[in-house]
């Protein structure tokens, strides 16, 4: 069994920040009542809100601290039991729910060790808490792998991930080479006029009245994007050319 308990100079040292943002919103309350009533409130009212924004999201975020900070642990090799500089209650969570314990570190270098499970949450434990390093020591020998072997696991899981992506892009980018490679290719509206004065063409086929294909008795099958009106097929046919019509609901299956 290994315990810990937080020191109560630690303890007090995390409360610190609270307890200042409080005496300091006792005396600007204090200040803002007693200032004089003939001067000017506008400016000072609006200083005084960005002062409260800025002091409740203090207290937010070192709330939210403490619930992630140890205070007090118990660990018996299966369990993990413990609370947080937030609350006295005591949680309890099982072994198979941690994923791994890695180093907490600052600007000032390593800070202690952080606890993830596999719900995605943290605990910080620090080093100043008695036994942390010891409960680091025993968990991530009882997990059956090192931080680092975890890291490294994950890497190779990501490697593996992004190899499958870019097959899968480039499979993509073949077959769609592919199928452009099928596509007759695509002449101008000159050219395509051309070959009809000519008489080489004898039968078309336009879809959405913008795109037409058919086949030169000279260049072979080709496509031409252009707008279709009445006039144009009326044209093509006086021409010989059968024409006929197909839009892309046609070609839903």
């Amino acid at each position: 069994m290994i315990a810990g308990t937080m020191p109560k100079w630690q303890q007090y040292g995390h409360r610190a920040p609270l307890v200042i943002v409080a005496l300091f919103g006792a005396l600007m309350w204090w200040g803002f009542h007693t200032a004089p009533s003939h001067q000017s409130q506008g400016r000072n009212g609006f200083a005084t809100i960005c002062l409260i924004v800025l002091g409740l999201s203090l207290i937010a975020g070192v709330l939210w601290f403490w619930k992630r900070l140890i205070k007090e642990f118990n660990y018996g090799g299966r369990t993990f039991t413990f609370n947080t500089l937030a609350s006295p209650e005591m949680q309890v969570r099982d072994l198979s729910a941690i994923e791994e314990v890695g180093e907490l570190t600052g600007r000032g270098g390593p800070l202690g060790f952080c606890i993830k499970f596999r719900d995605g949450a943290k605990l910080y434990l620090h080093h100043g808490v008695s036994n942390a390093a010891a409960l680091a020591e025993r968990i991530r020998y009882d997990l059956g792998s090192s931080a680092p072997d975890r890291i490294a696991a994950k890497r190779r899981r990501l490697a593996f991930a992004l190899f499958i992506a870019i097959c899968a892009g480039w499979l993509a980018a073949v077959a769609t080479s592919k199928f452009l490679q099928r596509l007759p290719p695509e002449i101008s509206k000159t050219e395509f006029l051309s070959e009809v004065d000519e008489r080489h063409v004898d039968k078309v086929v336009i879809r959405d009245r913008e795109l037409i294909s058919g086949t030169s008795s000279t260049r072979g099958a080709f496509r031409v994007r252009m707008p279709v009106d009445d006039v144009m097929v009326n044209e093509l046919r006086s021409r010989g050319v059968v024409v006929e019509f197909e839009t892309s609901s046609d070609l839903t299956p």
